[in-house]
């Protein structure tokens, strides 16, 4: 768990995931990375070699003075022009990490990217794909984002206001919060931010086919259903015994 105001980094993610990864193997069980944030699964079953730079405030500012000029869409071309890359991998809405990638880049002389290198994976891993169909999909993901309302998204991004948690927090950024917080502050309605929330969330599921592609012979694919429980289970089964 984390409060809303604590930052937590791709190299801070990997070092936890280490740390709980090994806590399981301790106890003699299977651990289970589980999730669909590309980046980050994979900074730990790739061991990724994160670059070490701290933020560098001034420089941080200077970028975000940029962009007050150029709009979040012409700091991510600039990004494009420097790491083509990189830029292919961030969303140019996604402010945060255009900036930290720029800021990274400028202080070491090197591309982003090419500082986010593999390391050899202190894991033997076993990765296991569900899919399925994309209107599918799109139903489930509507059904969620009415659920998340009627069981009080509004009132909990309101109760973290009054807490003192400033809106324009990252962590505050994501999908429903930030619907949410507009809804408190009176800037839209629920069923805008409804239409809002869904709208990204397929933009999200766009994306994350780049980091797990069909055509990725790493994953094991398996169509979702109760069926595929089974399937998946004697698939790892096997594969422990071959290990």
């Amino acid at each position: 768990m984390a409060d809303p105001d604590r930052i937590l980094s791709l190299a801070e993610f990997q070092r936890l995931a280490r740390q709980a990864i090994g806590a399981v193997h301790a106890r003699g069980r299977l651990p289970f990375l589980v999730g669909g944030t590309g980046q980050y699964m994979r900074a730990v079953t790739e061991a990724w070699q994160i670059p070490p730079e701290a933020p560098d405030s001034r420089l941080r500012e200077a970028l975000e003075h940029w962009v007050a000029s150029i709009g979040p869409d012409g700091l991510h071309a600039r990004l494009g022009v420097v790491d083509p890359q990189a830029a292919a991998q961030i969303d140019y809405r996604n402010l945060r990490r255009t900036v930290r990638a720029l800021e990274v880049i400028f202080s070491t002389g090197r591309r982003f990217s090419d500082q986010r290198k593999k390391g050899d994976s202190p894991y033997r891993f076993y990765l296991l794909g569900l899919t399925r169909t994309r209107s599918e999909l799109y139903t489930r993901i509507d059904a969620r984002i009415e659920a998340m309302f009627e069981q009080g998204l509004i009132g909990e991004a309101q109760a973290l206001l009054q807490k003192g948690y400033d809106p324009d927090l990252p962590t505050l950024s994501a999908i429903g919060y930030t619907e949410a917080i507009a809804c408190v502050q009176g800037r839209m309605t629920p069923e805008q931010a409804k239409e809002s929330m869904k709208r990204r969330t397929r933009q999200f599921v766009r994306r994350q086919a780049n980091w797990f592609k069909p055509q990725d012979v790493e994953i094991h694919w398996f169509t979702a259903g109760l069926a595929s429980l089974d399937e998946m289970e004697t698939a790892i089964r096997v594969w422990l015994e071959i290990c």
